[in-house]
């Protein structure tokens, strides 16, 4: 297609994805091949509508190819449909590994998304695929420099320019990246001068510990709050970012006890106690979690994130009549426009979700119906409605709605999932392995899914099938157990 030949990779903004893929060569059933033709002639016409049904038809001939799921995605990416063009990018990929130019699309989209480590990740997979690409290894620096690695940054821009000194964007970048390093080595002398200039001034140590984490100097970060803290012991400053550097780490222990010492200090600082109560939840202790977001509530009742995080932390703790008071205060809150739009919503989600969970589905089906007539296609609500009727053995319904919930939000693997488990159900096995297999694609990671595979398999009385796929469950769990020790 002359119109998206050449792509754009300077800042995976705006990119033009890789052209549609062609198999004239390929031999390929006729019916198949005749509505990629027809997609790809209202590709060439600029008509991604007409070509998003054609690839839609190919794919529904042909599940497992992967290229037609290619062209599919590619439609949707082209339409803006950036979530569909994600789900579909992945599912290639998982159907055909060595599909790069599934990844280099994947991770221009994950980029107007603003997921940029997801981007990275998808990049660095096509640079593996073809490391001698030197606008593969421009768009790796792209994402390092968006997330502000630049010295990473640096790396991949020079090895563009190691592949090919031509490349005029690599060149450009690179000698911008430079110059952000350079001021942030300048601003970096200039507040250690004024250090030097009173060392006693516990203040002047802040901001260069906030120097080296934006930098993501982490040691030297750390080293500086500690100085803080031997300067002044008993002040906040230097335990508030001692705090600041390990929640950038994400060491959950550290910023645990980080804390705790600062609520001891300011047992009235309700913000404290609702960090408190977030990194006690990521260490999974939701005893602790749930007090420290009931003190941060009791201090400031109208904290709407520390009543949002306490509800679901009494969620995590099964207390769900708990989790329903809060949810049900939030929702009056709304109602008396103390909440606003998106929190309104969320907090029909929860309550729609706690009332699943103690199995009153009826109450469930009605808070997912306000919040649908709330929120029109808010993906939540119609995956509240499909647990539901799922719970309620109505399992058409319960389809309908995972449906809609995907349509809304096509990058949620439990919907996916979940849907594949309530079509093992109704015993539409085929289709369950295939919404199956994309929430897998989905999130790699996903131990359920893969299990709920293996039990599809196993009651369609394909025994091999499954096994394969619980071997997969336990390299995974080896994996995970590796990692934490």
């Amino acid at each position: 297609m002359d119109d998206i030949q050449d792509r754009n990779t300077n800042d995976g903004k705006n990119a033009v994805p890789i052209p549609f893929i062609r198999r004239e060569e390929l031999a390929r059933p006729k019916d198949e091949q005749a509505w990629t033709d027809r997609g790809n002639a209202a590709a060439q016409a600029g008509n991604y509508e007409e070509a998003e049904e054609a690839f839609e038809q190919a794919v529904a001939l042909s599940p497992a190819d992967g290229r037609a799921r290619y062209n599919l995605a590619l439609a949707q990416q082209c339409l803006q449909d950036y979530g569909a063009a994600v789900a579909g990018y992945r599912r290639a990929i998982d159907l055909d590994p060595q599909l790069i130019d599934a990844y280099i699309n994947l991770g221009n989209v994950y980029s107007e998304l603003g997921l940029h480590r997801e981007a990275l990740e998808t990049f660095q997979l096509a640079m593996e695929l073809a490391p001698d690409n030197d606008e593969i290894c421009l768009s790796v620096g792209e994402a390092y420099r968006i997330q502000n690695l630049f010295q990473d940054a640096i790396q991949a821009y020079r090895q563009a320019l190691i592949l090919n000194p031509e490349n005029i964007a690599a060149a450009d970048s690179l000698r911008d990246t430079r110059e952000r390093v350079n001021d942030q080595l300048r601003r970096l002398m200039e507040q250690e001068r004024r250090i030097d200039a009173d060392p006693a001034d516990p203040s002047r140590y802040a901001e260069l510990a906030s120097l080296y984490l934006d930098m993501r100097r982490y040691d030297e970060a750390l080293s500086t709050a500690n100085q803080m803290l031997s300067l002044d012991p008993d002040g906040r400053a230097g335990y508030d970012m001692l705090a600041a550097v390990y929640e950038q780490m994400d060491d959950r222990d550290q910023a645990a006890e980080t804390y705790a010492r600062i609520v001891a200090m300011d047992p009235d600082d309700a913000e404290a106690w609702e960090h408190l109560g977030t990194w006690r939840s990521l260490q999974g202790n939701l005893e602790e979690s749930v007090n420290a977001y009931a003190r941060s509530v009791d201090l400031e009742p109208q904290r709407i994130t520390a009543r949002f995080s306490l509800a679901e932390a009494y969620y995590d703790a099964e207390r769900y009549d708990e989790a329903l008071a809060v949810f049900q205060g939030l929702i009056e809150s709304g109602q008396s426009d103390l909440l606003q739009g998106e929190d309104v919503a969320a907090a029909y989600a929860g309550l729609a979700d706690t009332y699943n969970a103690l199995g009153r589905y009826d109450d469930a089906i009605k808070t997912a119906q306000e919040l649908l007539e709330r929120s029109e296609d808010d993906p939540d609500g119609y995956y509240q409605l499909a647990t539901a009727y799922d719970g309620l053995g109505r399992l058409d319904e319960a389809v309908e709605n995972y449906h809609s919930a995907i349509v809304s939000d096509p990058l949620n693997a439990d919907y996916y999932n979940d849907l594949a488990d309530t079509l093992r159900k109704a015993k539409r096995y085929e289709e369950a392995i295939e919404v199956g297999q994309q929430a897998i694609a989905m999130d790699p990671s996903m131990l359920i899914a893969y299990e709920t595979l293996a039990q599809i398999y196993t009651e369609m009385n394909r025994p091999e099938d499954a096994a394969a796929v619980m071997r997969q469950v336990e390299a995974l769990r080896s994996m995970d157990e590796g990692g934490e020790d």
